[in-house]
């Protein structure tokens, strides 16, 4: 238990010192007597504090969590006009408590107070990354990693306890048992990197809900195709319904820069570190709602959902034979060490819309590369290799050979899988 104390005390300085991003460095004066259970990091753009007051009003509040607001614009969205929903939704979360300490972008809101019903015992870090704005190109994924990254310094002085960071949105309404089930039993003792938590969207107006259902759906049967496939990658990537360890976040160097895909890129890497869990007793709702503030993702799926509908239009969607496809494919990994140094005989056992498939993502290439390994070194590689990634690729290969998309609900209703 010491040693593996040191490995993540040791791991964590080290992403500090090398990767972290500078707002770190402005907690060198955070006050030593608070200590926090538990850390949610949520990035917010163009938000009204609405999700902070649900937070203060839940359960939530009264298990010693501190939650990092990071409140940011992207640089080619300024001025003071544009700046106004930021300021306004600083200024409110200010008003929740009491400030007791700042320096520099940093500003800690305190939100005790105690009656006789709850006693509230949790905190706001404002993180302001408006006034000096965050380029475009990084959007999202450096708002979520600065966040994380002042989690990992927290919780490497000891101010925050748990080694799990809650990463979520300001769309997420999280429920009384999101913060307490990384601590249940069936969590310990496994070499878990990753959680994803159940979700769903919801929306009073009708259009906007429908979409997001179909959008929804396409997410589990996507999914569910790769569970059936058996694919070690098989799990959700919504930024809003994820936690991770710290060691292994460190170990990943953090969220990648991204203006969107930054949970995918994540969770392909913390997969290859450990295991990614889905928590079906943990049930996020989500604001169904439309958005083009990233280039792909849930708000510009079910702004095209919805634009689809209103053309009369199928949502077309990967056609169960890509998910049969990988499957084979991937249960013939088994053999491949074998064949390695003659993998044309390997590839006469598959399909020729797989041989082709493989050969256009660079399959070849890595079994040139692999001809020297041992049998559990060349399966790790070939594991590590064929990623979520790689996955979606070899799907879209598939795609692009003639595996036509078909109707979501047709795609649903044929597949082999539910």
């Amino acid at each position: 238990m010491r040693h593996a104390k040191r490995q993540v005390d040791n791991t964590c300085a080290k992403y500090l010192a090398h990767y972290a991003e500078p707002e770190t460095q402005s907690l060198t004066s955070f006050p030593p007597q608070l200590h926090f259970q538990h850390v949610v990091v949520i990035p917010a753009f163009q938000e009204t504090a609405v999700f902070v007051e649900r937070f203060v009003n839940s359960v939530l509040a009264q298990q010693s969590c501190l939650l990092i607001i990071v409140i940011n614009q992207p640089d080619n969205d300024v001025g003071l006009a544009h700046q106004q929903a930021q300021l306004n939704l600083r200024d409110a979360i200010i008003q929740q408590g009491r400030v007791t300490w700042q320096q520099d972008s940093l500003a800690l809101v305190d939100l005790s107070q105690e009656n006789q019903q709850v006693k509230i015992n949790s905190a706001v870090l404002i993180v302001d990354r408006f006034q000096h704005a965050i380029p475009a190109e990084q959007g999202v994924g450096l708002a979520r990693k600065i966040g994380a990254d002042l989690a990992v310094s927290l919780f490497n002085t000891g101010a925050i306890a748990s080694p799990w960071i809650h990463s979520s949105d300001a769309d997420a309404y999280l429920p009384d048992n999101y913060l307490i089930a990384h601590a249940k039993d069936d969590l310990a003792g496994k070499h878990v990197a990753a959680t994803c938590c159940n979700f769903y969207h919801y929306s009073e107006q009708q259009a906007i809900h429908q979409a997001n259902k179909r959008y929804e759906n396409a997410l589990r049967y996507y999914v569910a195709g790769l569970v059936y496939a058996q694919s070690p990658y098989a799990y959700f990537t919504i930024g809003s319904t994820l936690s991770f360890d710290m060691l292994a976040y460190c170990q990943a160097r953090g969220f990648p820069k991204r203006s969107a895909g930054e949970d995918f890129y994540l969770l392909n890497k913390l997969a290859k570190l450990g295991d990614v869990i889905y928590l079906p007793y943990v049930t996020i709702k989500l604001d169904a709602r439309p958005s083009q503030r990233v280039p792909f993702g849930t708000g510009p799926a079910v702004q095209s959902i919805m634009q689809l509908t209103e053309q009369g239009q199928d949502y077309l969607y990967y056609h169960p034979t890509v998910f049969i496809e990988l499957k084979a494919c991937l249960q013939a990994f088994s053999t491949l060490w074998q064949h390695r140094l003659q993998p044309e005989l390997w590839f006469t056992g598959l399909s020729e819309l797989t041989q082709q498939a493989l050969k256009n993502i660079g399959f070849p290439s890595f079994i040139s590369k692999q001809k020297s390994a041992k049998e559990a070194q060349f399966n790790k590689q070939l594991t590590v290799w064929f990623d979520s990634f790689k996955t979606l690729k070899f799907i879209h290969a598939l795609r692009e050979l003639g595996v036509e998309s078909i109707a979501l609900e047709q795609a649903i209703a044929e597949a082999p899988f539910r």
